[in-house]
């Protein structure tokens, strides 16, 4: 069980993350989307993006601290250093030889659908991702929690977070993860305090469809019991997050209905405002309910922009939370 004990509710100790796979995120909106027909588009907004970039930024967002360890390389990945800086968010940079993605989304303001175009991850070579680990573990001492959070790109192992987590518990530092395929499974395996997986993520996890949110949690008990994870957050989408502790009693916090503006970075913003809640010594519901509003919060803002503080808050109020 998480400790409950309580903390000063702005604690100085930062919160690390590390992002792997990071982007530089461009967003526009167009008045139709057709085919074959040269679309204009309004002028780009540009954002650092990546999930634990993401995170960092809600963490700063919310009052917290945040440093962000990326990996970034070429022209793309000066831009996004360059995006990090302007939004005064704390980052190291790891320098790797390939060139940083970026990717696309555009809102269709005649329908409000937003189409997302993510490119393939720069490859990683084993002395870079090696690197980002080592800087990860330097900036992470002191530290209250390190987020690992983005897909592996090409180079990197499967249980590349695993060992993350095995050389933070040396020095007293817990782990959240929020990954996909092998890399998650890898993680629930590991002495990991949080994993967050969608449903999807969590069918593919177990190999079977899952009907409703009793059968979401008999299969997270089964990953619970056959891993090290402490705590699995289930993201429910617009219904909102299933919460399952290791020998504790599940709960679903349910999201206040909102209109979906954009769907980017809802997730990172969950993660993000649960680590901060954690890190000031709140207990995992408080934390749980915060995330949720900060996720639902998250889909009022248009393009890759994210939470902001002041919609978290009113939607805090609205943000309930059931035992099963």
């Amino acid at each position: 069980m998480i400790s409950t004990t309580p903390t000063p509710k702005h604690s100085t100790k930062p919160i690390v993350t590390l992002t792997l796979n990071p982007a530089l995120d461009v967003s526009t909106t167009a008045e139709v989307i057709e085919p074959w027909r040269k679309i204009r588009c309004e002028d780009p907004d540009t954002f650092p993006g990546g999930g634990g970039v993401n995170v960092a930024r809600v963490v700063h967002e919310l009052g917290g601290r945040a440093l962000a360890v990326v990996a970034l390389g070429g022209h793309v990945g000066s831009l996004h250093a360059d995006s990090l800086r302007q939004l005064d968010v704390p980052f190291r940079r790891v320098g790797i030889r390939a060139c940083t993605r970026q990717s696309f989304a555009v809102t269709e303001r005649s329908t409000s659908q937003q189409y997302r175009f993510v490119q393939g991850g720069a490859r990683l070579t084993r002395g870079e991702w090696n690197r980002c680990l080592d800087e990860t573990i330097d900036a992470a001492d002191g530290a209250a929690s390190v987020v690992a959070s983005s897909s592996l790109p090409p180079g990197v192992p499967d249980d590349a977070f695993a060992r993350l987590a095995g050389r933070l518990g040396d020095i007293g530092v817990p782990l959240i993860v929020d990954t996909s395929g092998r890399a998650l499974l890898s993680s629930l395996r590991s002495p990991v305090m949080l994993v967050k997986p969608s449903v999807n993520e969590l069918q593919s996890a177990v190999g079977r469809e899952l009907s409703d949110v009793s059968a979401y949690e008999r299969a997270v008990r089964e990953l619970l019991a056959s891993g090290r994870c402490q705590i699995i957050v289930v993201s429910l989408g617009p219904l909102g997050a299933l919460v399952v502790q290791r020998d504790c009693p599940a709960f679903v916090v349910h999201a206040p209905a909102v209109q979906v503006v954009g769907t980017s970075g809802a997730g990172d913003s969950m993660v993000a405002a649960m680590a901060l809640e954690l890190s000031r010594g709140q207990s995992l519901v408080d934390a749980a309910t915060m995330g949720v509003a900060a996720g639902t919060a998250a889909v009022l803002a248009a393009g890759t922009a994210l939470c902001q503080r002041h919609q978290v808050l009113n939607l805090l109020a609205r943000t309930t939370v059931s035992y099963l």
